[in-house]
């Protein structure tokens, strides 16, 4: 789903592949739904912030939403 990933420290940002072009809203609704709060940089970004004290656990957690969400859209 997504092309690349790029950012410094814990600001992160991940493009869109060429068939997700446009898309990252509908990432943002869909992490949403799994209690996960991401942003959006233009229509082909999807924005992770995380907070600077954030745990391993917290992190770990974070990706089992995120992967749900993706999981939910692909199967859509």
């Amino acid at each position: 789903m997504f092309s690349e990933v790029r950012g410094k420290g814990l600001l992160i940002g991940a493009a869109l592949n060429e068939k997700w072009q446009g898309r990252a809203r509908d990432v943002l609704v869909a992490a949403g739904e799994e209690g996960l709060l991401v942003l959006v940089a233009g229509t082909n970004v999807v924005r992770m912030t995380p907070s600077l004290v954030i745990t391993k656990e917290e992190v770990e957690e974070g990706m089992a939403r995120l992967d749900r969400a993706l999981a939910k859209l692909a199967a859509a």
